[in-house]
């Protein structure tokens, strides 16, 4: 399905959601109406889509800066990723604020599990 990876919205630094994710979104319960009183549940969504498209495509040309896996635990996709490669400095430029608390190891003793 072409909207899986179709960008619905580019942002200035080529970061993207995609028409499918933004359609997961909506289908939510209260999806709609968050998203149009713009939400902070909907921004947070909004940003995390953005970090995994960039990671996905990092890792697309260079299958070694990361690791995604499901987590059973919490019952999501995670991300391992070394601090100081690729992926952590483009994070940092996507948003210099702080996205990557919500992309933070689950312990937040500030190491990564992920060993490269």
């Amino acid at each position: 399905m072409r909207d899986y990876s179709q960008p619905l919205n580019r942002e200035y630094d080529g970061t993207y959601i995609t028409i499918a994710q933004m359609h997961f979104f909506l289908n939510r319960d209260n999806g709609r109406t968050m998203f149009e009183e713009g939400h902070q549940e909907f921004w947070d969504y909004y940003n995390l889509c953005r970090a995994y498209n960039l990671i996905s495509e990092m890792m697309e040309d260079r299958p070694d800066c990361a690791i995604m896996y499901w987590d059973d635990k919490l019952k999501t996709v995670s991300v391992g990723y070394p601090t100081d490669g690729p992926v952590s400095k483009a994070l940092e430029a996507m948003a210099p604020a702080g996205i990557t608390e919500d992309l933070d190891d689950e312990d937040g003793d500030g190491s990564d599990i992920y060993n490269n």
